[in-house]
């Protein structure tokens, strides 16, 4: 690359730079009939594509591809734009010829510092309010005044136009900056100039038409939410419109807030009711509720039946998850204020179910859309009581028998405003199964040796989904990291990480590996197989590779060749015939002990399935066959967890160790908003929008764990990870990867198993604890 720091910024006025231009003003440039049919095809063939909602990609690619079917000669085409989002400042797009279209975003704080960027063209038009631009690239009126020339000459381009068209008055504000690069040797005829300049305003029009529904998209979920943003977008925008619908209530409310205002200041006051909304709401957000309402200093949620497929017992089960997952942050929140000399604070949650009014209130030009209904003045009162009771959670009698908790009762009170006596109820002490599994229980200790590299890699068969999140320990102690980035050939990987780590030293470096498969495998099987240890499983199949290619037909299925493409519907059977043939006793012997079902989350496809609506077998063979027997065979210092030991004597005793960590086990501890809500269109980590939405979420939960996250990792969890297939894997590496860092930091429990089958043979999950599981407490002990 060009050395760029050595050239000149930029002309030195206006006037220079317009005596340069080789060409009359825009408006000057008449069309003929040949160019003004292009223009009429190229500008026709953008709308169709904005018509059938086509990705902006889509319209972009097929605007410069018309341009050169129509001899245009653009060899490399630019285009950015101001955009509205939380953590978005601007999008741009990079058009080359025989190249899809790369989508690039800008964080809020890195638009306009680069140095790239001020020594640009693009710069220097907007600050000197030119809308046109045209610089010959090659021959004696070649000019050199912009760093970028240089780079676009090496690249064999010769004529360079750039154009800004403004949305409003002005270029200072939102509008469209675009350059074309002509690669023919003549570069861009009066013709060609003649078509780009009347194409300003088409593009200028789809650019604007193309963001205006994702733009809606974000302002309707940031200040609505995302359900009650879903049904204005929906058109539900008329007072009146909504719907009666039962709902788990959650209810929340800060002690003492106006003196604390008093206090404080307006600044800081501000600065202590946004952390308790991070206490208060995002677990909300995190259990599948929905936030109606942040009220001064209380938080009003729900959780709709409908979410959770009318279940009455999850949906309470989730709203009392997000309580207690709520009392959990607030007391570290306590902590690190007790650290710094700051007193305490606090806040009551009051729960309920009943039916509420969920829609639109107000005049016809000021509306809101909340939930209205006696049940929410109940929750208030059961919040209220929380000041007199002595504790931080109440229930209503109606919600904890529902709740799959155990309840200790607290009397029967008259509630301010009813005129009946009801019971009223708090979560006894360590014996909700949920609240543990929402990330309330006690965390592990920190890893005693923190690793020095710690990569999270969302797997697949498929080279091409295989993305790895990496974090890297740096002199202060904190982890770093970067966008997700493929995978790479698998049997260099962890030697590849070990180099990493090491970061030029001779020795040292040590590597946590967590890969979303399956590591371990059913006891039951392993006592077929005669293995004692899972160790000695993987020698067998190494033996025998053969074991590791899925059976053709049901009768070649035996335990020394165990995998199998399930095909529903050709009557290969099932689960149980999968079992019957592998002579265990039926389908749970597929599975081990942590894959069984919990409130949190269902149970696991059999192992051994490779094809169907669950490839479980796929992935572990896959990774058991091209990663882990090479490995062993190569003899790399790894350590595999938790078949060697404990989670941390195995980082400090290994180069690598590998453990199994899966993203949607961190969905509810981080806060991410998918899973139950994917099945009713509520979330989907496929749908890019979605997971944008998740974005400020992961950055605040990279702020509890003082992890930093630099600046185009910051973009791409703002863009949702782009439109490309791709945007789902880096999603899930990136969660996986945090996750890891919690449990590495103590905030989860490494979920040490207890039961000798499980520590040698089956293998467990990381971060999940003995408590999710739905199994008597004394297994464990």
């Amino acid at each position: 690359m060009p050395d760029r720091s050595r050239r000149d910024v930029a002309p030195r006025s206006r006037d220079d730079v317009l005596g340069r231009l080789q060409l009359p003003p825009p408006a000057a440039m008449p069309l003929d009939a040949e160019a003004a049919t292009v223009v009429a095809t190229v500008a026709g063939r953008m709308a169709g594509e904005l018509i059938q909602a086509g990705s902006f990609e889509r319209v972009f690619d097929g605007m410069n591809r018309s341009l050169v079917e129509a001899e245009v000669p653009v060899g490399r085409v630019y285009l950015a734009f101001r955009t509205l989002h939380p953590l978005i400042a601007a999008v741009s797009f990079l058009w080359q010829a025989g190249q899809p279209v790369e989508r690039m975003v800008m964080a809020h704080g890195l638009v306009g510092v680069s140095e790239a960027w001020q020594r640009s063209p693009l710069n220097y038009m907007l600050t000197h309010d030119m809308h046109w631009m045209r610089r010959r690239l090659t021959g004696p009126e070649a000019s050199r005044e912009f760093a970028l020339f240089e780079d676009l000459v090496a690249e064999g381009m010769t004529d360079y136009v750039a154009t800004a068209t403004a949305f409003g008055s002005g270029l200072g504000g939102n509008g469209v900056l675009a350059s074309w690069t002509a690669d023919a040797p003549d570069g861009f005829s009066d013709r060609d100039l003649a078509i780009l300049s009347a194409l300003q305003v088409h593009l200028a029009a789809a650019c604007r038409l193309a963001f205006t529904a994702q733009v809606s998209d974000t302002v309707a979920m940031t200040y609505l939410g995302q359900h009650a943003g879903r049904r204005v977008l929906s058109g539900q925008i008329r007072r009146g419109d909504g719907e009666l619908i039962p709902a788990a209530i959650f209810l929340s409310d800060l002690r003492g807030s106006t003196a604390m205002a008093e206090r404080l200041g307006v600044g800081r006051f501000m600065e202590l009711v946004n952390r308790y909304f991070e206490c208060a709401a995002e677990p909300v957000l995190g259990a599948g509720g929905e936030v109606l309402s942040l009220m001064g200093d209380s938080v009003l949620a729900i959780f709709p039946l409908a979410v959770y497929g009318d279940e009455v017992e999850a949906a309470c089960d989730a709203a009392l998850a997000a309580a207690r997952d709520a009392e959990r942050r607030l007391e570290l929140w306590n902590r690190e204020r007790a650290a710094e000399g700051e007193p305490r604070v606090d806040f009551g949650i009051g729960l309920h179910l009943g039916r509420v009014m969920f829609g639109n209130i107000g005049t016809a030009e000021r509306l809101q859309f909340t939930a209205i209904d006696r049940s929410i003045n109940e929750a208030a009162r059961l919040e209220d009581l929380s000041k007199t009771l002595g504790h931080r959670i109440i229930a209503s009698g109606t919600f904890a028998a529902r709740a799959t908790a155990a309840w200790r009762s607290l009397g029967r009170v008259q509630l301010r405003g009813s005129a009946r006596e009801q019971e009223v109820f708090t979560p006894a002490p360590a014996a909700n199964r949920l609240a543990l599994a929402a990330g309330t229980d006690a965390g592990g200790p920190p890893c005693p040796v923190p690793p020095d590299l710690v990569v999270h890699a969302d797997w697949s068969v498929d080279a091409r989904k295989r993305w790895m999140a990496v974090a890297t320990r740096m002199e202060d102690g904190r982890y770093a990291a970067g966008v997700p980035e493929p995978v790479g050939p698998v049997d260099s990987l962890i030697t590849r990480l070990i180099e990493r780590a090491r970061g030029g030293r001779s020795r040292g470096g040590r590597v946590l590996l967590g890969l979303d498969v399956v590591l371990g495998l059913p006891a039951a099987y392993a006592g077929l197989l005669r293995a004692e240890r899972f160790s000695d499983a993987l020698d067998r199949f190494a033996a025998a590779p053969e074991g590791l290619e899925p059976a053709d037909r049901p009768e070649e299925i035996s335990p020394e060749r165990p995998f199998f493409p399930r095909r529903p519907g050709q009557g290969q059977g099932g689960p149980a015939e999968l079992a019957r043939r592998l002579g265990l006793d039926g389908p749970d012997d597929l599975r081990r002990i942590c894959e069984h079902a919990t409130i949190a989350r269902r149970a696991a496809a059999p192992l051994f399935w490779t094809m169907g609506p669950a490839q479980v077998g796929r992935a572990a063979a896959h990774v058991w066959r091209h990663l882990l027997i090479p490995a062993r065979r190569a003899g790399l210092d790894l350590g595999l967890w938790p078949f060697d030991g404990r989670l941390g004597e195995l980082v400090a005793r290994h180069a690598v160790t590998v453990v199994e960590a899966y993203p949607a086990a961190f969905h509810r501890h981080l806060g991410v908003r998918l899973g139950r809500q994917a099945a009713n269109g509520r979330g989907s980590k496929r749908n890019r929008n979605d997971r944008a939405a998740n974005a400020a979420t992961l950055m605040e939960a990279a702020r509890r764990l003082d992890f930093v996250i630099d600046m185009p990792l910051v973009a791409e969890l703002g863009d949702g990870f782009g439109n490309g297939a791709r945007g789902e894997d880096q999603f899930d590496a990136v969660v996986g990867l945090m996750g890891m860092l919690q449990v590495l930091a103590g905030a989860r429990p490494t979920g040490e198993p207890r039961l000798a089958p499980v520590t040698t043979v089956e293998g467990w999950i990381l971060g999940q604890s003995p408590a999710e599981l739905k199994l008597p407490e004394d297994s464990f002990s």
